[in-house]
């Protein structure tokens, strides 16, 4: 090391020596850096026991609550937030230990939107369990003037910016002439209603309101009707005591001791999970206008929320995402396969494939810009329609065997935790030892859709056997491989899968008995799009685009003829397809492919010369030399490159034409 090396050296520990000891000290409570307020990746569980009365004469919910949890993260806790605002609506107080803490705020401010911050009187170290003692109320001024009224933000709840699991135990007292639901089972002999591992407890008050109730094993099922809805009430509870019962035998457990159904909306719409444990119905006092089967399936369906946003927590940007709702569709249509109702799932897809020959943007994984964009009806047509054709598709290319892993597994692993796309593929991936990118990018990641469609079947006696092929041909933008199932009339039939890879499979059967009929996705698990959506100028771009530029012969003629029903004025997809129908020999709708290029553009001559090319491969050699003349004329754009055939375009290049005609090697 030179001198100079050195001097540099001594002096950067000198000046690191002078930060050591005389820069400033950082704020330490017990020995913890004091620090603003940070989330961990997985926030401690909290056990709530909350306290409060509503008082109808002055519509005013009140209470006292404790909050305890014990500091499971690494680092210390100084600093916490609280899903609950202060105005005039609302109040709180808090006390740790009966000293009171005071709440973040601005000198003089008085309202104060949630999330509400509060310092810890002492860090709270990883390991240490705390004791928050909080006083609130809230008024309710719909209390007196509904007949039905739902509570699922109604007390102070510690807040990290997403849902996490908590205990509870909730002692309530209601006007007398209200029934109360609540997300817990009541505990008699302490008058609690306890729940353990929620999402969210959830209250329900319902004026001249009675309920039934039945055990499903050790699930105690509610139902809450008046009294002109009790014919339906009956239906619903016995429905929901058999769909608990199917759903822990299929799934090997039912994740909680309590399940309520209330009325919902006036219309039979459907229905929605209003809290964990609690599930509405809507449209009850229409029950005559649907059939039976409507009321089953909502029933199964909103049930199996229990297990996809409740038990299981959505990470996606959107509230329920299309992975909590997917995954909830598919447990209910495995409950209407074991019911003989499985029509209704077709139904379910159909508003996908709507969306498609409609040309809307069905891309799942947005950026909360482009969801701001969106300006169709999103929910419906890619979270609930899509979200659900994505996981049937799945289950459909893997397997049953292989899913039902995948399904137990993402139970287990994400009970009270969050679930998005990226962990879901990655359990998928494990289970199914393949890399799946190719199926998310599509599904998830892009607009692309399905559309597969058997275009030829032949069957042959060779001695004593049977040769069936079937040729099945790719009409979408998306592939995968699909299921194509040969029936013979000895009731036997044969299973064959198409390879993603390629645009056209011909499939082969071997049978000792002639062929009855052949069915693509016999089971109707696939969204496919039969025939596809009228083909849009930017979407013949997109797709010309992501065509290869060798091998594609049969896949650029049929663009060609697409680009000619749309008069694409695109000089790149015309000059695109005059190279590939070249490749794939297809001569003549080169030529017409190149002379509608050159009609586009000014500056490119070099698609004059491929003209000249294509003319000299067919034998017309003068009309080969007027092309190559008129290249040399224009001289701007004469010189390209095309590397798949080791070609290189110039000056001297078509000067060589003049001479000699081009030939293909």
């Amino acid at each position: 090391m030179n001198k100079r090396n050195l001097s540099y050296l001594v002096a950067a520990c000198l000046l690191l020596i002078i930060y050591v000891h005389c820069g400033p000290e950082p704020i330490k409570e017990n020995g913890f850096t004091r620090a603003n307020y940070w989330v961990p990746d997985i926030p401690p569980q909290a056990h709530y026991t909350i306290d409060c009365r509503i008082d109808s004469s002055a519509a005013l919910l009140e209470g006292t609550q404790v909050i305890r949890f014990t500091n499971s993260t690494p680092r210390p806790i100084h600093r916490l937030a609280l899903d609950w605002a202060i105005s005039s609506d609302q109040t709180l107080e808090i006390t740790v230990k009966g000293k009171p803490v005071p709440i973040a705020a601005e000198p003089g401010q008085v309202n104060l939107p949630s999330p509400i911050l509060f310092d810890l009187p002492q860090v709270l170290r990883p390991g240490k369990r705390i004791e928050l003692n909080l006083k609130f109320s809230r008024s309710l001024p719909a209390l007196g003037t509904q007949d039905k009224i739902k509570l699922t933000v109604w007390h102070p709840r510690l807040w990290w910016g997403f849902w996490t699991h908590e205990d509870f135990e909730v002692k309530l007292q209601v006007p007398a002439e209200y029934a109360l639901a609540t997300s817990g089972r009541l505990d008699e002999k302490s008058g609690y209603y306890r729940a353990q591992g929620v999402r969210s407890f959830g209250l329900y008050l319902g004026k001249e309101h009675k309920a039934i109730e039945s055990l499903a094993g050790e699930v105690l099922v509610r139902c809450f009707y008046i009294d002109r809805d009790v014919e339906l009430a009956r239906l619903l509870l016995s429905t929901a005591v058999d769909v608990v019962n199917f759903y822990g035998g299929r799934f090997g457990l039912y994740p909680y001791q309590s399940l309520t159904i209330i009325p919902g909306d006036d219309r039979p719409m459907g229905g929605y999970p209003v809290a964990t444990g609690m599930v509405a119905i809507h449209g009850q006092q229409r029950f005559t206008e649907v059939p039976d089967t409507h009321w089953k399936w909502i029933t199964a369906h909103e049930i199996g929320h229990q297990y996809w946003l409740e038990y299981v927590l959505n990470k996606e940007p959107i509230d329920w995402g299309w992975l909590m709702i997917g995954m909830g569709i598919y447990t209910d249509r495995e409950y209407c396969r074991a019911r003989g109702m499985s029509d209704r799932h077709r139904g379910m897809m159909q508003g996908y494939i709507e969306g498609v020959r409609q040309h809307l943007d069905t891309t799942i994984e947005l950026t909360a810009e482009q969801l701001d964009e969106v300006d169709f009806d999103y929910n419906n047509v890619v979270e609930h329609s899509k979200g659900f054709s994505v996981i049937s598709a799945l289950a459909c290319v893997l397997g049953q065997e292989t899913f039902d892993r995948i399904y137990q597994r993402c139970l287990q692993e994400f009970a009270g935790r969050r679930l998005g796309t990226h962990e879901f593929q990655a359990v998928c991936e494990e289970e199914s030892k393949q890399n799946l990118g190719w199926f998310f990018d599509q599904w998830v990641r892009s607009n692309r859709y399905l559309s597969y469609q058997i275009t030829s079947q032949k069957s042959t006696k060779q001695e004593n056997r049977y040769v069936t092929d079937v040729r099945v041909e790719c009409l979408g933008t998306l592939k995968m491989p699909v299921p194509v199932v040969a029936y013979f009339q000895d009731d036997t039939q044969q299973l064959q899968f198409t390879d993603r890879l390629l645009e056209v499979n011909v499939l082969k059967f071997e049978s000792t008995a002639p062929l009855k009929e052949v069915k693509l996705d016999p089971h109707g698990e696939l969204p496919l799009v039969v025939p596809p959506p009228e083909m849009t100028e930017k979407e013949l771009s997109k797709r010309t685009d992501q065509m290869e530029w060798t091998g594609v012969g049969k896949q650029a003629l049929d663009l060609f003829h697409k680009a000619q029903e749309l008069n694409s004025a695109d000089f790149n997809v015309w000059k695109k397809l005059g190279l590939t129908l070249y490749d794939g020999e297809y001569y003549s709708e080169a030529l017409e492919a190149f002379e509608r290029a050159a009609k586009l553009t000014e500056g490119q001559a070099w698609v004059i010369v491929w003209q000249g090319h294509i003319l000299d491969i067919l034998g017309r050699r003068e009309e080969a030399l007027q092309r190559y003349r008129e290249a040399l004329e224009r001289g701007e754009g004469i010189n390209s490159q095309h590397d798949q055939y080791h070609m290189r375009i110039n000056r001297e290049w078509v000067e060589e034409r003049l001479k000699t005609p081009f030939q293909r090697q």
